[in-house]
């Protein structure tokens, strides 16, 4: 029996995302610079694992768009020079003279460094109907871990 019964169709991969909640997370190394698909702006990955509780393990991914970049509507990207240096505030390890952020999370990423932040709610509007999607990591509620 075994194979014959689960229809590949059917299986849906469970996704691995903490719900929304407070995390303790560790910096996970490989912090990354590519453009987006959608926009062409440059963005800074990241990732980290939820370090502690039941929830252990878990990885999350955000991102960073160039701060220097603007939007559709001709805004800027600044937010993102400080929602970064936010988080380096949170990791507690400073930068050194001259180095740029891509710099600073790639060496930092491999020290094993501990931060604070919220998984938030994702709910968002699709043709007229409000959609609830995947908890999404926030940017500006990382603090220094406990």
């Amino acid at each position: 029996m075994g194979f014959e019964t689960v229809i590949a169709s059917e299986v849906k991969i469970e996704r691995n995302i903490p719900p929304v909640g407070e995390y303790v997370f560790q910096l996970m190394p490989g912090a990354e610079e590519r453009p987006n698909k959608f926009n062409g702006v440059t963005e800074l990955n990241l990732s980290a694992a939820v370090a502690e509780g039941d929830h252990q393990g878990k990885r999350v991914f955000w991102t960073y768009p160039d701060p220097t970049a603007k939007n559709k509507k001709g805004e800027p990207l600044s937010f993102s020079s400080q929602a970064m240096k936010k988080l380096e505030i949170a990791i507690g390890v400073d930068s050194l003279p001259g180095e740029t952020f891509p710099e600073y999370f790639r060496r930092v990423g491999a020290q094993n460094v501990r931060f604070g932040a919220e998984m938030l709610p994702n709910k968002y509007v699709k043709d007229g109907k409000e959609i609830e999607g995947d908890p999404k990591f926030g940017i500006f509620t990382v603090k220094a871990a406990a």
